[in-house]
């Protein structure tokens, strides 16, 4: 636990902006909590195929996901450092399995994203049901931001960890290209209800369902997907 929290300290030191961004993110989740709870509930009378009420209360889903992503970010960026300056490499010399390497920096991620993801999600939920939402709203958004999130989280730092390609820093970007990979998942989670109507909540909770399968398969290989010579620089 001690070598997670201390990866987790040099990663906050790395981007520590990144984690700052982060609260900030989740609370414009709250923001479109808010904003979906003053709607008015007649606003879709002119036949519209999308439900801006549904898909407005829902935004912070997406959004505190995004926040949790960005928190971890700092992680990743670190991967990335101690594989390219031999960090993983004395790790390996010095007894570590590269499965313990992987699920500590996995756990030094969730370290750094689960705070924006609870304080986000919660608080999210929380004012929904305060303002009138209701019970099935405010369970969606505080259960998918913390699903959605969380496995957003592990689906990078697995992809990072075992994809060689995914962990460069190609020239003009500044993080390495896995992170973009989650980000375009958040993005569809952000994008893909517009197109459901008046299913958006049951389309925002399958968007999580599979993400979070998706991850959790990942997780399972994982004895299979990270190997030694991937730790290498």
């Amino acid at each position: 636990m001690s070598f997670n929290r201390a990866i987790a300290k040099r990663g906050m030191r790395l981007g520590l902006l990144y984690v700052v961004l982060s609260f900030f993110l989740a609370g414009l989740g709250i923001v479109f909590s808010v904003a979906g709870s003053f709607l008015p509930a007649d606003l879709n009378t002119n036949g519209s195929p999308v439900d801006v009420n549904a898909y407005i209360s829902l935004l912070p889903v997406p959004i505190v996901g995004i926040a949790g992503l960005m928190a971890a970010t700092p992680v990743s960026l670190l991967f990335v450092h101690d594989k390219e300056n031999g960090t993983l490499e004395y790790l390996l010399s010095m007894g570590f399995d590269q499965r313990d390497v992987f699920r500590a920096y996995l756990a030094a991620s969730l370290m750094l994203g689960l705070p924006s993801l609870v304080v986000g999600g919660a608080a999210s939920g929380i004012v929904a049901l305060a303002l009138g939402r209701g019970l099935d709203v405010a369970g969606t958004i505080l259960v998918c931001s913390l699903a959605l999130g969380i496995a957003v989280v592990a689906l990078v730092t697995v992809l990072m960890s075992a994809f060689t390609a995914l962990q460069r820093q190609p020239m003009g970007m500044n993080q390495p290209l896995g992170i973009a990979i989650g980000a375009f998942v958040l993005v569809g989670a952000l994008m893909a209800p517009l197109a459901a109507g008046s299913l958006a909540l049951v389309f925002e909770l399958v968007i999580s369902a599979i993400v979070a399968a998706i991850s959790l398969s990942l997780l399972a290989m994982t004895p299979t997907l990270i190997r030694r010579e991937k730790m290498l620089p």
